[in-house]
């Protein structure tokens, strides 16, 4: 099947439409399984899947999940792609289970990653041991896969979703991808070469032809500060970093004036350059390399950068890159892009090719550009791996952490690693062939996937969902649109951002523009969802008003809250190990669509006792019992 430019028509005016060309939705949609925009195809796979409600003959009947839930991070489908924030799908395994019945269709309005998804195809062939836990702790367990829709206001999100849900033929992703890894470290191998010396302190003179090669793991760069007595440019790993035990000092001393300074005290140093990209000079914080780290065979070298190494990466940065690669202004808002940026790290940062260093945006632009030719599905691990091969990874000496990114913002260090892109992709593979092994069963005809705003569903009917699980946006915990706009731009296909359910300043989005876009997002999902049914809803936020929000949108929605649980994810994000006040557990919401009779009942007998008895019958069916 193919998405087709009329097809596109039929959902165009439905709210969080995509900001791409048709062409951009087409390339990247698999119809009808998943595409860029709102689905097309939902309500053929709706009668395909779905039973049609009667409330004369249903039958269905659920208390709420009573149970707080633990599960960890440390699955390899968990950990396959990262992204903001993700529930583990064997966390959600447990109340699919509990809540529905094999074959039942499931909705997912905030699917972030798509574990919803995955969640409900793993339900299908469960791994030995959780299977033996979850037969212990449920009784009467029903398994069998269940279909799932799956919908996001971000195609990032869509894109990956899709991805994870979706099996591969694992010989040919590896022949693939050997492929173009090859094609790359042909053209780009010579940018990650160094001079090796064995004793850097020998006298003996070396021609470069007698040198040894290594081959560059990662190269350290420092930001240089003024100082603000002399005016003298001071590197920052030469005047705050410990050698030896890796700590970084809050004070340190000017090597020109001997003056005692803070960083925070001190002006960034800003360097001009010509960006052929945008034909254009352009001025950004000076940054300049202070460590490599290289091996030879499985030995590994540290070395300062020489002259050697100075004059190649200044002949990489004179380079015009070959091939395509996004240089989209950061959010369509130009050099103030939204909440996450700042003045300080973000200086000069106004394109999306301004995160990577050039060395590693050639390599990715190469990648992308064979990929295109041998198998454009492997887009998904470049999309993977833009993030630690950004300016956003952290370096810290004596730090065994490969990936020190601080997750939920857009955080660019005062040191950074700039990792060997060709190694980074080729270690990322594993980890993809590792969830992809686990998932063979997978099949495209167990889910959907749709790009729009929840707050508009028009394509998917009323009461026809059997269940819905969700991990909405809570305040300004997160600024998705701007957290995935550099994923996004490498798929040419961006979020719209009138609808996104946060608060946001740049925006214009405060506490009640929030509330009322998650009142909208319930309703959709109230509508849509048959009565008698259940939603869960996992909350994470450590403010009050938000919280009184999500629960006041549920209500003006019509949904009842029976419960509210625990989820331990078993790993604490940055900003909850850094704010004291911060919630550390999620909290699990269990919400139900009281029948239509009560209603009906409820409005014409408004104010009797007996309606008020009703009420209260009706929602203890829904209570726990303990």
């Amino acid at each position: 099947m193919k998405l087709t430019k009329e097809d596109i028509d039929k959902v165009r005016h439905i709210e969080g439409f995509p900001i791409a060309k048709d062409e951009d939705i087409i390339a990247l949609s698999n119809p009808p399984y998943y595409t860029a925009c709102p689905n097309p195809f939902i309500e053929d796979f709706i009668k395909e899947h779905g039973k049609p409600y009667d409330e004369a003959t249903d039958d269905y009947h659920r208390e709420p999940f009573a149970a707080d839930v633990s599960e960890g991070k440390t699955d390899p489908i968990y950990r396959a792609h990262a992204y903001h924030t993700k529930v583990p799908y064997k966390a959600i395994m447990r109340y699919i289970l509990h809540y529905t019945n094999p074959g039942d269709v499931i909705f997912d309005g905030f699917c972030g990653s798509g574990m919803t998804g995955v969640a409900a195809q793993a339900c299908e062939n469960p791994e030995t041991e959780f299977k033996h836990i979850i037969e212990s702790e449920m009784k009467d367990v029903k398994w069998g896969t269940r279909k799932t829709i799956l919908n996001d206001l971000s195609p990032a999100a869509t894109f990956i979703s899709y991805n994870y849900n979706t099996s591969v033929d694992i010989a040919q992703f590896e022949n693939d991808v050997k492929k173009i890894l090859s094609a790359c470290e042909k053209e780009c191998s010579w940018m990650f070469e160094t001079n090796h010396i064995e004793d850097p302190s020998s006298t003996q003179l070396q021609l470069p032809s007698s040198y040894q090669k290594g081959r560059i793991n990662y190269t350290v760069w420092s930001d240089v500060f003024i100082c603000p007595h002399c005016g003298a440019e001071i590197v920052f790993w030469d005047a705050a970093v410990n050698k030896k035990t890796g700590s970084i000092s809050e004070l340190f001393t000017c090597s020109t004036c001997g003056v005692q300074i803070k960083k925070k005290d001190c002006e960034r140093a800003i360097k001009a350059y010509y960006d052929d990209a945008l034909d254009k000079i352009v001025h950004t914080t000076k940054q300049v390399p202070v460590l490599i780290n290289y091996s030879i065979g499985r030995k590994k070298y540290n070395k300062i950068p020489d002259v050697a190494d100075k004059e190649r990466i200044e002949k990489i940065e004179t380079l015009k890159i070959p091939y395509w690669f996004p240089i989209d202004p950061m959010m369509h808002k130009g050099e103030k892009w939204g909440d996450s940026w700042r003045a300080g790290y973000h200086f000069g940062i106004t394109n999306v090719h301004h995160f990577f260093m050039k060395r590693n945006n050639y390599v990715l632009a190469c990648f992308y550009h064979y990929c295109l030719q041998y198998n454009p599905k492997l887009i998904t691990l470049l999309i993977s791996s833009t993030q630690g091969l950004s300016k956003q990874q952290r370096f810290r000496l004596n730090s065994g952490f490969p990936n020190m990114i601080l997750s939920g913002t857009l955080y660019i260090g005062s040191l950074q690693r700039e990792w060997n892109a060709i190694d980074w992709l080729k270690g990322k593979i594993p980890s993809i062939l590792a969830a992809k092994k686990k998932c063979t069963f997978f099949s495209t005809d167990n889910y959907i996937v749709t790009t729009q705003s929840l707050t508009d569903m028009r394509n998917i009917n009323s009461d026809s969902v059997d269940y819905i699980f969700t991990d909405p946006p809570f305040g300004d915990n997160l600024m998705y649109s701007e957290l995935s706009f550099i994923w996004e731009a490498w798929l040419k296909v961006t979020t719209n951002n009138k609808s996104e359910a946060i608060i946001n300043n740049v925006q214009g989005k405060g506490l009640l523009d929030y509330q009322e876009l998650m009142t909208k997002c319930f309703s959709e999902c109230f509508r849509i969802l048959k009565p008698n049914r259940w939603m869960t809803i996992v909350f994470h936020n450590s403010k009050n008003a938000v919280w009184n929000a999500i629960q006041e949108s549920l209500q003006r929605a019509g949904f009842i809250v029976a419960d509210v649980r625990t989820l331990d994810k078993h790993q604490e994000s940055f900003k909850q190990v850094n704010n004291t006040s911060a919630v550390k557990q999620d909290l699990v919401i269990s919400a139900y669509k009281p029948k239509e009779s009560f209603k009906r009942e409820f409005i014409s007998h408004a104010g009797s006792e007996e309606t008020a008895w009703s009420f209260v019958r009706q929602h203890l069916e829904k209570l726990p019992v303990v």
